[in-house]
């Protein structure tokens, strides 16, 4: 069983996509590894993937339309370069489905053949339609009969099925997500995902002074958006403690600004050893009172790595469906009780100065807190959800 795989940003990358390419085989050849045999091959700015007969194609299918860099796939049956193969294989093909409208599409990647891609479409129309008596429609028929004519090769492909589009995870670098068990984080983790972007998670908790509910919420969509990526790494880093300290010691008004710097310091940490090159957030430009302007760039201050926002233009409701779109809101939405909702002031300030915060700090053993934290923390692999 073949599948004909295509990718469209990776064409633009010029004399580095072959790298990119490489990146997309060896996702694909992951993401099918339970079907056994897998073979993944170039052929003319497409990839041929070879897979065993007896592999469910529905399953075949269901795994490559969760790889970022695929644009579209389609299963490919392969015929030889003869108009008498062409014609043997287009006739078997149409005779097993039901339509009443039909196009065809030729695409003449290899120029040598002796038909161009009209002359050889319009052949084939025409014995089509003497076969089946269906009307031609090139805008939206009930059946397209795609050709692909390569060297040495012709591929008939079934049906167009859309992949995820973007760049395949890894070819971008790697970066460290801060996710809780909301909407908006693993939103944004799916974003940077889609732009080729290696994921490590890091979700802070408030347990024991809290359930432990909002961990095992992580776990469900950390293992969602593993399947876009395979295992993942996830830190789970107690925070409690860290927030007892700001409450105690300091105003109320800047709390939250407060807690995200810490968080801020204990990722970038985190990142600095897995050797990311970045943090990501969920958060968006005025969606509470923690992401103004001015509290989003006295939180960037505490960090020396960049901080990436893949939400900030978005309002809630497109969040919302993106979260839907990629089966990880009807976890978010879920109650719990996570950091986010412990000790919070009653009226949060929504606009600090990065100075006023950092004379505050200085009660505070900043980096013993930070230390302290990284060593409580726990690492744990999470497997894509079935």
């Amino acid at each position: 069983m073949n599948f004909a795989v295509h990718y469209a940003e990776i064409g633009l990358k010029g004399r580095n996509r072959p790298r990119f390419e490489s990146r997309l085989r060896k996702n694909i050849t992951r993401a099918l590894a339970r079907a056994g045999s897998v073979q993944v091959r170039n052929l003319y700015g497409r990839l041929l993937v070879e897979i065993s007969d007896d592999v469910d194609p529905e399953y075949a299918a269901s795994c490559l339309s969760k790889v970022f860099g695929v644009a579209y796939f389609s299963r490919a049956t392969e015929i030889a370069p003869s108009l008498e193969a062409i014609e043997a294989a287009v006739d078997e093909f149409v005779s097993q489905r039901e339509f009443e409208s039909f196009g065809v599409k030729v695409r003449r990647v290899e120029k040598s053949y002796p038909w161009k891609s009209v002359e050889l479409a319009t052949r084939l129309g025409s014995r089509i339609q003497s076969a089946s008596g269906a009307r031609v429609n090139l805008s939206k028929p009930d059946l397209w009969v795609e050709l692909h004519l390569l060297s040495q090769r012709v591929l008939l492909l079934h049906r167009r099925q859309p992949g995820p589009g973007g760049m395949p995870v890894g070819s971008a670098g790697r970066v460290v997500s801060l996710i809780s068990g909301g909407i908006d984080s693993p939103a944004s983790s799916y974003r940077m995902l889609k732009r080729g972007c290696e994921l490590i998670y890091v979700h802070f908790h408030s347990a024991p002074f809290t359930n432990e509910a909002s961990q095992e919420k992580v776990r469900d969509l950390v293992g969602i958006l593993a399947r876009y990526q395979g295992p993942v790494r996830l830190y789970s880093v107690p925070f409690g403690e860290i927030q007892q300290v700001l409450v105690s010691e300091a105003p109320a008004d800047p709390r939250i600004v407060l807690y995200r710097r810490m968080m801020v310091r204990i990722a970038e940490q985190i990142a600095l050893r897995e050797r990311a090159l970045a943090l990501v957030t969920g958060e968006s430009v005025a969606q509470v009172s923690s992401q103004t302007l001015a509290n989003l760039d006295t939180i960037n201050r505490a960090a020396t790595l960049p901080i990436l926002r893949p939400l900030v233009g978005m309002d809630k409701a497109e969040i919302i469906e993106l979260a839907e779109q990629i089966g990880t809101y009807e976890i978010s939405i879920e109650p719990d009780e996570d950091c986010c909702s412990y000790l919070m002031p009653r009226n949060p300030a929504t606009r600090t100065h990065a100075e006023h915060i950092e004379r505050l700090e200085r009660a505070f053993d900043v980096s013993g807190m930070v230390e302290a934290a990284l060593g409580r923390a726990q690492r744990e692999r999470i497997d894509p959800a079935t």
